[in-house]
Formats: structure tokens, C-alpha cells, sequence
């Protein structure tokens, strides 16, 4: 029978009523190799009755900043005693660190690069280095950890929970971030970036509806402006009219560029990192 922590675990229905652990993988792997199918076969090797989803894995190739969002604006949405994969890795092999990082009843496993760097200022939380290589799949490749580290530490974590934390590896003190990971606020000016484009051309930005709510944001006397276009803000798709660029707050709480029907990514020539202002009406 599994250890659970805090919950862990997700019921798989029936008469038995038994739970197994949930791993959620999150890279920038594609779906053309088999990178992500061998990481599922290392973890299912070592915890044969663990839950495996795949979050995402077309993640822009090495980019951090857009992974680190996606799971910033997505990880409460499940379960608490999720254990989160994230290889989105273009150190690996090098003096970058391999962590697992608990907090908020959640696992993280994967390297100190900046993406787990929204996490650093949550209370409770464990910041653990990576170097036990009992858990490991030895030998160590230098361009695989998703394989040789991160699944199979995530994996002994499935199985043995809590009380395998302490023996991964020494406490670290923090961890790092990347910059552009938040908007900047001014008196007059919000200025963002779109941080993710989903798969129907909608440009999700780092402008959370609290940053609004702290400009203030006034949809009638707020002009959005992505370079030279103003965009009219609307409450749901449907308010908008077709082929005209409009914003609203999305699912993820965050402002979103959109086309009705279309695609604001091809018709702005958008692209992640690109700059969103929100500026105060002036009378």
C-alpha cells in the first residue's frame, strides 16, 4: 500500500476505493520523439500504480519563462499530492541544479533554472538538492535527466511519500527566478508580455486580473494597446465581432488577445515575449 502526503492521491472509483498517486509531466519534449513515452516507462517501472498526465509538452523548445507560466497558472487545479515533472532543461549536464521543491501540498521535480522561481517566496516551503544517486537511473546521462533523475526521483516519491524527502538530498536555501516574470506597474502604465500563445492563436499575457484591480483597471476608461492596435476589452468571446482583435480576462485569471473565430497570433504576427500595454484614459 502507498504512503500518502497530505492528501495525496486521486480515487480511481469502484467498490476497492483506493487511490494512487498523481504525476503530472510537464516539458518541452513534442510529441515526434519518444523522450516523454520513456520517462512514463521509467516511472511505471519503479510505482507500477502511479497516475501519469501529461500537462503540456509542447512548451516552446527551451523556453523557461512560458513553462514556468503555464505551470504557475495552472498547478491548483490539481489535486493536492500532485508531483509535477517539469524538464525544460537547456543546462542539463551542466553545474545547474536538479531540485524537488515541496510546497502548498505539491511536489516539484526538475532543474533550478528559474522555472519553479514563483515559488520562492511561499511560506512552508522545501527546497531539497537533488544528488542521492539511489534514486537515480545510473548511469547519468548528460542530456537526459528527464529519464535518469527527475522521473525516477519522482517515481520512489510515489511510492514511498514523505519519508523519502529528507534522504534526496541536503536542504538548499532558495531558488532561482528569470526576469520578465512580472508585469511592470506604474501610475499610468501597465506593461506585460504574452508569455503563452494557445492552440487557438489567443496570446495569454503575465497580466493577471489582480494587477488590474491594483492599477485600477476601468474597462471603459482603459486603453489596451498591443503595438500600434488598440484592443477593445470584452467580457466573453461572443461579445466580440469577428476579425477584430479584443482582450478579456481568461480562465487562468490572466488578460488574453483574441480574434473571434480566428487567430490573434497569425493576424498580429505575435509571438511569446512580445510587449502588451494597458494605459489610463486620459479626459
Amino acid at each position: 500500500m502507498l504512503t500518502r502526503f497530505h492528501g495525496s492521491g486521486i480515487s480511481l472509483g469502484g467498490d476497492t476505493m483506493s487511490k494512487k498517486t498523481l504525476i503530472a509531466l510537464l516539458t518541452d519534449f513534442g510529441l515526434h520523439d519518444p523522450y516523454v513515452g520513456i520517462m512514463k516507462g521509467v516511472i511505471w517501472s519503479i510505482a507500477p500504480h502511479a497516475g501519469i498526465i501529461d500537462m503540456t509538452h509542447l512548451i516552446r523548445p527551451q523556453n523557461i519563462l512560458q513553462a514556468s507560466f503555464v505551470l504557475q497558472a495552472t498547478y491548483r487545479q490539481f489535486p493536492e499530492g500532485t508531483i509535477f515533472v517539469c524538464v525544460i532543461d537547456p543546462g542539463v549536464g551542466t553545474k545547474r541544479i536538479p531540485v524537488l521543491v515541496r510546497v502548498d501540498g505539491y511536489i516539484f521535480i526538475g532543474p533550478d533554472n528559474g522555472l519553479f522561481g514563483f515559488l520562492k517566496a511561499k511560506t512552508g516551503i522545501t527546497i531539497r538538492e537533488l544528488n542521492n544517486d539511489r534514486f537515480f537511473k545510473t548511469p547519468v546521462s548528460h542530456t537526459f535527466h528527464g529519464r535518469d533523475i527527475f522521473s525516477p526521483v519522482a517515481a520512489h516519491v510515489a511510492v514511498k511519500g514523505d519519508a523519502i524527502i529528507p534522504d534526496l538530498g541536503p536542504r538548499r536555501p532558495g531558488l532561482l527566478d528569470i526576469e520578465g516574470r512580472f508585469p511592470t506597474i506604474s501610475t499610468t502604465t501597465i506593461r506585460g508580455k504574452v508569455m503563452h500563445i494557445d492552440r487557438f492563436g489567443n496570446l495569454i499575457t503575465n497580466l493577471h486580473a489582480s494587477h488590474l484591480k491594483e492599477f485600477p483597471f476601468e474597462p471603459a476608461r482603459t486603453i489596451i494597446r498591443f503595438r500600434d492596435r488598440l484592443i477593445p476589452f470584452v467580457s466573453t468571446f461572443s461579445e466580440a465581432s469577428d476579425e477584430s482583435p479584443h482582450a478579456l480576462i481568461g480562465s487562468t485569471e490572466h488578460l488574453e488577445i483574441f480574434i473571434k473565430n480566428g487567430s490573434a497570433e497569425k493576424t498580429l504576427d505575435a509571438d511569446i515575449g512580445d510587449t502588451i500595454h494597458v494605459l489610463k484614459h486620459h479626459d
